[in-house]
């Protein structure tokens, strides 16, 4: 009678989630699924939050994790064009402009990239390639590359049996505080996304109490006051401001949004009652609302095999994975 046996694939996948822990911050912790329905674990986010190290506490915060390993990976180019934004259009390339981008590339099965377009964008699915003769692990955010790469090039990619997926190799995952950047955003974006729709409503709710809207809700100069302090102890209260030192806009948001409330606990003069909530509508409230602009034609290019994010994805690097013209 035969023993119980294990085949080379086990033994691959047994190194790929192996590899990943440890390429991890030793706080976080990976969810491994059951069976392989897509997603073959989660990630949640935890830091320290004490001097020695040793209390974690979560953050609340994860992604999806697609495992796959290989020991045969090939590593080449892609060559990236300029090109125009294809939120809002067809692909538009310039070909007098264009970076060499290092990659690895993977042919992931059409059911795979199917039910990851199912799930929608709120909660990211980060393909993790595992090369377990080198045990490095690169990552590529397949909901992003999907809108942003996929569908662009190949308008019938839904018919084909597999897709090849390019990394750029410039995305190893490293348990160093600058390469967990990625991450750390990754994890964040759910909370994103709650706080852009928070904030679209907010912005509209003020419109109405300025009569800028087709139901106008006028209120007295009191009422409007107090509505316009809930709303900024609301906004304040969205788990989104720290860790965002990698991207400005939301510093800045964040900023105003503390400059108003300290200008709010000194009052506010009920002949300054217009003047005001114009401040508030169309400075504080439209700047908030149009992170959710530039989140969708800036950050979900972060980290893609395209021009636009070898040019706003990365700090300076002295190595083999900066990229070329």
């Amino acid at each position: 009678m035969p023993k119980k046996q294990r085949s080379l694939n086990q033994v691959k996948e047994d190194i790929s989630v192996r590899v990943l822990r440890e390429k991890l911050p030793q706080a976080w912790v990976v969810h491994s699924y059951g069976a392989d329905y897509g997603i073959d674990c989660v990630v949640e986010l935890f830091d320290f939050i004490d001097e020695e190290k040793k209390v974690a506490e979560t953050l609340g915060e994860n992604f999806f994790v697609q495992l796959k390993s290989s020991d045969c990976i090939e590593y080449s180019t892609r060559k990236a064009y300029g090109r125009g934004n294809v939120a809002k259009g067809q692909l538009t390339e310039d070909k007098s402009s264009y970076v060499e981008i290092n990659v690895a590339k993977f042919q992931l099965d059409m059911t795979d990239i199917l039910t990851v377009q199912s799930m929608g964008i709120a909660i990211p699915v980060l393909l993790v390639l595992v090369d377990t003769n080198t045990k490095r692990a690169f990552f590529i955010c397949l909901n992003d590359y999907i809108d942003k790469v996929l569908i662009p090039e190949d308008l019938e990619y839904a018919s084909k049996k597999s897709k090849t997926i390019y990394i750029p190799t410039a995305n190893e995952i490293l348990d160093e505080e600058d390469a967990l950047v990625s991450l750390r955003a990754y994890g964040k974006r759910s909370k994103m996304y709650g706080a852009f729709s928070l904030f679209n409503y907010q912005q509209k709710e003020i419109w109405r109490i300025q009569g800028k809207t087709a139901f106008a809700h006028l209120v007295p100069f009191e009422q409007a006051i107090e509505m316009i302090n809930i709303f900024v102890d609301i906004a304040l209260r969205q788990d989104i401001w720290a860790g965002h030192e990698f991207w400005q806009p939301m510093e800045w948001s964040h900023s105003e949004l503390l400059t108003l409330k300290e200008k709010l606990s000194l009052g506010v003069n009920p002949e300054d009652h217009q003047q005001f909530l114009a401040y508030c509508s169309d400075y504080i409230w439209h700047r908030l609302s149009n992170l959710s602009n530039m989140y969708e034609e800036l950050v979900r290019e972060w980290f893609m095999p395209t021009y636009l994010a070898m040019l706003a994805s990365y700090p300076p690097r002295d190595d083999s994975d900066n990229l070329s013209t």
